[in-house]
């Protein structure tokens, strides 16, 4: 009899041994996953705990705004997006300035026109404007609503009159329009506004457009216009290049080399032409072809050597 009392306590005292071992392992485990960067809290608990170790990171703050909003907890999200505006610290300027954007994002989704511009209005005095101008741009282009993207474009190219991004923006908006030949009257408005400076940058953006959404011929007299005024931007001749390869127009771009390599260039400008146009006949050429290219290099060389 004593025996099996011995037997039965001693397999209760394993037993107590491995349930207490079994709640240490499940808390252990509770710990861990609090700790794991990659893991989404699941409960507001965990979430307090979470903004608690990391009160500056707008990924938590706005993983808890998301948290209610799944609830449709409209105001609790609008609550803890205030609590995270108050509470990152003024020096993480970008931190803050994400969770302004999630804001936004909350009453263009869940609010009114009025309380998605009184939010805008907030941020823009305490934010970069143009940068706060232009998320809410994206808002708009997202939305879908052209009459009211348009109205907006109007007020930014007012406000932000010199910005080539802008009105590079504006431009890419009317090629993707109804009217996409509209966007080349926006260009000539753009040139008028924006400094002589950024000219070249504008046209070659917007050329760059015109392949991919409108018309690569009109993208095309657009870049020709470009190398033509600033031949010995060999970024841009290669851009070009690229932009014919893209559409499909390889003889188009084995021509442009061909022009490129009579320009007076540098040695480092030739190599990288050279290297550009026996690229171009690897993927598109024949050994002869390759074998020309080589021997065209070498003379090169040869010719402008000191």
């Amino acid at each position: 009899m004593d025996e099996d009392d011995g037997k039965s306590k001693s397999r209760e005292k394993r037993r107590k041994k491995k349930e207490k071992e079994q709640k240490e392992q499940e808390l252990r485990e509770k710990e861990e996953a609090l700790l794991d960067p990659e893991k989404v809290p699941e409960t507001a608990e965990e979430f307090e705990r979470m903004v608690l170790s990391s009160p500056s990171s707008s990924y938590v703050w706005i993983k808890y705004m998301a948290f209610f909003l799944e609830m449709t907890e409209i105001d609790k999200a609008r609550e803890i997006a205030d609590r995270a505006l108050k509470t990152i610290s003024f020096r993480e300027e970008q931190e803050k300035f994400n969770v302004w954007v999630a804001r936004l994002n909350l009453e263009n989704l869940y609010g009114t026109r009025e309380s998605l511009m009184s939010v805008f209005e907030q941020a823009c005095k305490l934010n970069d404007s143009k940068k706060m101008h232009m998320q809410l741009l994206g808002i708009f282009e997202r939305g879908g609503d052209a009459q009211v993207t348009e109205q907006f474009f109007k007020t930014l190219t007012r406000k932000f009159r010199k910005s080539c991004k802008v009105w590079l923006r504006y431009c890419t908006f009317k090629l993707r329009g109804a009217h996409p030949e509209a966007a080349g009257r926006m260009l000539e408005r753009a040139l008028e506004a924006i400094p002589k400076r950024k000219h070249v940058k504008l046209i070659h953006k917007f050329a760059t457009m015109e392949y991919k959404l409108g018309s690569a011929e009109r993208g095309r007299t657009l870049m020709e216009g470009v190398v033509v005024s600033s031949p010995k931007r060999i970024d841009l001749w290669s851009v070009f290049v690229d932009l014919e390869l893209k559409s499909g127009h390889v003889e188009a771009a084995r021509q442009l080399l061909e022009r490129a390599i009579t320009l007076k260039l540098k040695g480092r400008q030739a190599k990288f032409l050279f290297k550009k146009m026996l690229e171009l006949e690897k993927t598109h050429g024949d050994a002869e072809r390759v074998a020309e290219v080589k021997r065209k290099a070498r003379e090169w060389v040869e010719s402008n050597a000191e």
